[in-house]
């Protein structure tokens, strides 16, 4: 792996563990975080009550419409991820649940005081 690649894997983490501690200020779990699979990955899954969102994490120097920054692939590959979680993981969810794809983005260089952007059904699944 190249030094460029890591340092953007090394960024992407902290701001995957920054929306974690965001969402879990705001009262969700967090069930996974870097779920990855052949299909796929997802970013965060988190839970609240009877809601389980399937979260992507963006970082980016200008914050843009959600069709800007998601692409029609990665929506399928966190769909196709989410979907092997769910299947792997169905027995313990209980009976009674909504799925939901949320859209975290951050804006601009990391801090401790970043703000997130957050899109709740950012895009549709199942």
């Amino acid at each position: 792996m190249s030094e460029r690649r890591r340092q953007i894997e090394a960024e992407s983490r902290k701001a995957e563990d920054h929306v974690a501690r965001w969402l879990k200020l705001r009262g969700w779990r967090i069930l996974a975080q870097r779920f990855k699979t052949p299909e796929g990955e997802v970013d965060i899954i988190a839970r609240k009550k009877d809601v389980i969102a399937f979260v992507e994490v963006k970082q980016r120097d200008r914050i843009s419409k959600t069709e800007d920054i998601l692409t029609a692939s990665n929506i399928s590959r966190v769909m196709e991820a989410a979907e092997i979680w769910v299947e792997r993981n169905f027995e313990t969810l209980g009976t009674e649940f909504e799925i939901r794809f949320d859209l975290a983005v951050i804006e601009g260089r990391l801090t401790s005081f970043s703000r997130v952007h957050y899109t709740a059904n950012a895009f549709t699944g199942f």
